[in-house]
């Protein structure tokens, strides 16, 4: 039995991990954020070279994937290690093959031949299955990888990891072994933080609160509480927890709040401070060169302050990672992303605010985001303990009091499971009808109700037997108005509806409100036309104490039942299959059941594949020279923010391309359509070779955004490349993507 690993004594549940592993078995690993839990998939990929044996690591993020191949390259030489994801493709026919989930699903789901040759699949953060926006993706990667692949998968603590098990078992036909791991190797001590109280525990704070809520004086028209900044914490924190994260949930306060605490505070000496320019000048050439914004970065990275977001430049995220990594970073202000697997273990975690904005609104962070992000405190080996820190404004305590937040009360992970027309498409082109309803059954949302169906229609077993042996106590009557306890207080509702009807005037009468209250008589008069049964005092004071009871238990039968109702099962998704298949045929992309070469095309691109498709069908592309076209193709699936700006310039006649847009909604519906025409200006500009810093001028957006633009744009250029079969076609998006493949928004072997 395996009880060291790269120089590290293995923990229980390392050991059995990878005892299961070695056993031939698939595995979920179920352990909290810092535990150790990639040290089982770094054994996996390294026993699986060895035995030269292909293995695919799948990531969430492109931060993820990135970081993985480099250790990987390190440690197993660049010619076993390939990546690709929508940036990047290198070795593709390595041993070892990392690459975002997305791609692995558009693989499994396409039967790509390559597939033969793998043995393990490792998901990383498997608990993403409960993402709202990408969580099919890795429910479609499940059900579809071919069943001689074994799985890994990793996920933090979780409420449900049992029945994850389980499914993948069930659908795969595999034994899979659940490991879970509930203790953190280093404790972690949660704190909330305000000016006043120091940090403090939860119950300590609202003692604090409530005490001065009697002492405070109200009247004045000062805040009864002072309020509380980052730096107040950073500074409580300073001598004794760093280095640390700062969660904000905001790009701008990300970079805003470093530069605030540059100006007040400096961690490095003069030395460190040398190794930073150095690493600057490295990574971005002379001191002249330098864009603003890396200057701006430079000015707080000089003293040890950082900040990382996805608005930053690759090359600028990247520095600030190594900058972390090498200790020269003593407080990172971050967003949410940087949570997600990356391994930069800190001292102590920091929230600026526990709500944050979720696309749609503002919400309290749910459990098992609160502990994912915290999970990063606390360094094994070198911490005793590790710490969060949340801020709280007491002054919004009556309306919104801090979260207590419980590791024993985690979100289940759920289904999120949604059809798009790229995979009707793929299922019917590589699956039989019978193998398509199989697929639906397999769904992790159909075992999800086949589990909350037994357990609910037991339940409801249970209390229908209650209400049974209940209802022996009561009359044949209860619940109806022949039974006196109903009756009359009914009939006293309808008196008085009477009274204030008979009060109005003839004319208000017959204005709407007085008919409804008219119809409303009528109705009651005839449930009540037949009197109740005459029952003693003593009978109606029995019948209302067991009448309660069985209430109480019907309205519980019914909660199970409408929850029942409520779950998507195997024929929500059937007919939702049917009902696309028939708008695929309206279209013509399916004929007498043939998927025909219009199908045959969208089934390759896995990005608003329908309006991609009816564009390249059109004559419209034939229509623009290859900057337009560029231009073009950006504004698909891109959703600009509220406060975007764009520079007007009439570059593309979009008046046919609306009438496509318009077309694709009419049959598929708006949620088949994203496209914003204002960003093809930025792109046409970069086509024909503007430098970055024009480009910044036609906009507001960052500069990680603007390159953002361009890579998609390249990536879905690279799939319509992909799905054609001419080879005009093929040179065309071929051409427009290395025009948009330069500088800052280069990618390696288009």
């Amino acid at each position: 039995m395996i009880s060291e690993y790269q120089g590290l004594k293995l923990d229980k549940f390392q050991i059995e991990a990878i005892e299961a592993i070695n056993n031939g078995n698939s595995v979920i690993l179920s352990a909290p954020t810092g535990t150790g839990k990639t040290l089982v998939a770094d054994y996996l990929v390294e026993k699986s070279i060895l035995e030269d044996k292909r293995v695919i690591y799948t990531a969430p993020i492109k931060a993820l994937s990135n970081q993985k191949f480099k250790d990987f390259s390190k440690q197993f030489g660049s010619d076993r290690v390939g990546i690709m994801t929508g940036d990047v493709v290198i070795n593709p026919n390595a041993l070892l093959l990392l690459m975002t989930t997305e791609i692995f699903r558009n693989q499994v789901i396409t039967n790509d031949e390559e597939l033969k040759h793998v043995s393990f699949v490792i998901f990383d953060e498997i608990h993403w299955l409960n993402d709202e926006e990408r969580g099919t993706v890795w429910e479609e990667s499940i059900i579809l990888a071919p069943l001689h692949i074994k799985v890994l998968g990793l996920s933090a603590t979780i409420a449900n990891a049992e029945e994850l098990a389980r499914w993948i078992e069930v659908i795969r036909n595999d034994n899979v072994v659940l490991i879970e791991e509930h203790k953190r190797i280093v404790p972690l001590e949660y704190y909330y933080y305000s000016k006043e109280t120091g940090y403090i525990g939860y119950d300590a704070l609202l003692d604090f609160y409530y005490e001065k809520l009697k002492t405070g004086d109200r009247s004045s028209s000062e805040p009864l509480f002072k309020p509380t900044s980052h730096i107040d914490l950073v500074k409580s924190i300073e001598k004794q927890f760093l280095p640390a994260l700062y969660f904000v949930f905001s790009r701008k306060q990300c970079a805003d709040k470093a530069h605030e605490l540059a100006t007040l505070k400096n961690y490095l000496n003069p030395e460190q401070s040398i190794k930073v320019k150095n690493a600057f000048l490295e990574q971005f050439g002379d001191e002249d060169s330098w864009s603003p914004s890396t200057r701006r970065l430079f000015r707080a990275c000089r003293k040890g302050i950082a900040y990382h977001h996805a608005g930053l430049l690759p090359l600028q995220k990247s520095l600030v990672e190594d900058l972390f990594l090498s200790k020269t970073v003593s407080v990172l202000y971050c967003t949410e992303t940087f949570s997600v697997g990356i391994n930069y273990p800190v001292k102590a975690v920091c929230f600026d605010s526990l709500n944050k904005y979720d696309g749609r609104s503002f919400r309290p962070l749910a459990n098992h985001e609160f502990f994912q992000m915290s999970g990063r405190a606390g360094r094994r080996g070198i911490d005793d303990r590790g710490y969060s820190f949340a801020i709280v404004d007491l002054n919004y305590f009556d309306k919104e009091p801090p979260i207590k937040f419980d590791i024993n009360k985690l979100e289940p992970l759920t289904s999120q499971f949604k059809l798009s027309y790229n995979t009707v498409l793929n299922l019917l082109a590589t699956l039989s009808q019978e193998q398509i309803e199989i697929y639906f059954r397999k769904s992790f949302a159909a075992h999800s109700y086949v589990v909350v169906a037994e357990k609910a229609e037991a339940e409801i077993r249970t209390l229908s037997e209650q209400a049974t042996k209940s209802q022996e106590f009561l009359c044949e009557h209860v619940g109806s108005y022949k039974c006196p306890i109903n009756y009359y207080p009914k009939h006293k509702e309808l008196e008085r509806l009477r009274k204030a009807y008979n009060k109005l005037e003839p004319r208000r009468k017959n204005k709407i409100y007085g008919r409804q209250m008219h119809r409303k008589i009528r109705k009651w008069e005839k449930v009540l036309k037949v009197a109740p049964k005459k029952c003693s005092k003593k009978q109606n004071e029995h019948c209302q104490i067991h009448s309660t009871e069985w209430y109480k238990l019907q309205d519980k039968i019914n909660g199970f039942k409408n929850q029942l109702s409520s779950l998507p099962d195997y024929n929500t998704f059937n007919n939702e299959f049917l009902r696309k298949k028939f708008q695929l045929e309206q279209m013509g992309y399916i004929e007498d059941g043939v998927i025909n070469p219009r199908g045959e095309f969208a089934r390759h691109v896995y990005v608003q594949e329908i309006l991609v498709t009816e564009l390249v069908y059109s004559d419209i592309i034939n229509q623009l020279d290859d900057d337009q076209l560029a231009a073009l193709i950006s504004c698909i699936d891109y959703e600009n923010k509220r406060n975007d700006y764009y520079h007007k310039a009439d570059l593309i006649d979009f008046k046919p391309v609306k009438v496509i847009l318009n077309y694709v909604q009419s049959i598929c519906g708006a949620e088949a359509v994203r496209f914003d025409h204002r960003v093809a200006v930025i792109t046409y500009f970069w086509s024909k070779g503007s430098p970055l810093s024009d480009i910044q001028q036609l906009c507001n957006l960052d500069e990680g955004d603007i390159i953002a633009v361009f890579r998609r744009a390249i990536d879905l250029l690279r799939q319509m490349r992909e799905a054609t079969t001419d080879p005009l076609l093929r040179e065309r998006f071929s051409i427009t993507m290395k025009k948009l493949d330069r500088d800052e928004a280069s990618i390696l072997e288009l």
